[in-house]
C-alpha cells in the first residue's frame, strides 16, 4: 500500500490562527487610544467641570471667561493643550510639597523626570515683563483670586502662566504656585490673552 501524500501545509497552523493574536492586540491597542480620547476633555466645559480631578490645584477663575473659549475654531485643541498643561502641573505640584521638584515649573517643564507628563518648555512662562507689571491697569487684570490663607486680600499678582494658543485670541492659564506655602497652586484665570503692549 503506497503511504499517503500529505500536503505541505498539514500541521502548520492557518493564517487565520497566525492572524488571531495580533488581531486582538490590535483590539486592545484601539481601545486603548479610545479610553484615553475619552481621558481628556474636548472642550474647556468640560476640563471646568472635571478640575476636581487635580488634587493639590485650585481654580479660582471665572468659568465664563474660560467657557467662552469653546466658540473659537481651535477651542477643543486649546482644551487639550490646557488640560496638558494642568496634568504637568499637578505632578510639578506633588513633587514640590515634598520638596523634590527641584525648581520651578519651567524647570520642572526643561528637565522633566522619568514617567512624568511633559508639557513644552516654551509654553510656560516665569513671570510676565517688566512693562506689564509696572503697568497699573495690566497689573490689575493680573490680580486675581486666591483664598484669604493664600493672602488677606484675596488676591494676588499670577505672573506666571501657560500658553495654551496663538493667533488674536492667544488664550493664556495663569496660576499662583504656592506649594511652599498651603501646598497649592491656584488657577485664577484661564482664557483670552489679557492686555499687553501687544493686545493694546
Amino acid at each position: 500500500m503506497a503511504p499517503v501524500a500529505v500536503p505541505a501545509e498539514a500541521g502548520l497552523p492557518s493564517v487565520a490562527a497566525l492572524r488571531a493574536p495580533a488581531e486582538a492586540a490590535f483590539a486592545r491597542l484601539a481601545r486603548d487610544i479610545a479610553a484615553d480620547k475619552e481621558l481628556v476633555p474636548e472642550s474647556f466645559g468640560e476640563l471646568v467641570c472635571r478640575f476636581a480631578e487635580f488634587p493639590l490645584l485650585q481654580f479660582t477663575g471665572d468659568e465664563k471667561e474660560t467657557v467662552a473659549l469653546d466658540g473659537q475654531p481651535d477651542g477643543s485643541g486649546w482644551a487639550r493643550l490646557a488640560w496638558d498643561g494642568l496634568t504637568a502641573l499637578q505632578e510639578y505640584a506633588a513633587a514640590a510639597v515634598r520638596g523634590e521638584a527641584g525648581g520651578d515649573f519651567k524647570a520642572w517643564c526643561e528637565h522633566t523626570p522619568p514617567g512624568c507628563h511633559h508639557f513644552p518648555p516654551r509654553k510656560a512662562v516665569r513671570w510676565e515683563s517688566r512693562t506689564v507689571e509696572s503697568h497699573a491697569k495690566w497689573k490689575r487684570e493680573r490680580m486675581l483670586p486666591v483664598p484669604p490663607c493664600v493672602d488677606a486680600s484675596r488676591r494676588a499678582f499670577m505672573g506666571a502662566h501657560l500658553r495654551i494658543g496663538g493667533g488674536s485670541t492667544a488664550p493664556r492659564l495663569h496660576y499662583l504656585d504656592d506649594c511652599s506655602g498651603s501646598g497649592r497652586i491656584y488657577v485664577g484665570y484661564i482664557g483670552q490673552h489679557l492686555t499687553n503692549t501687544r493686545t493694546n
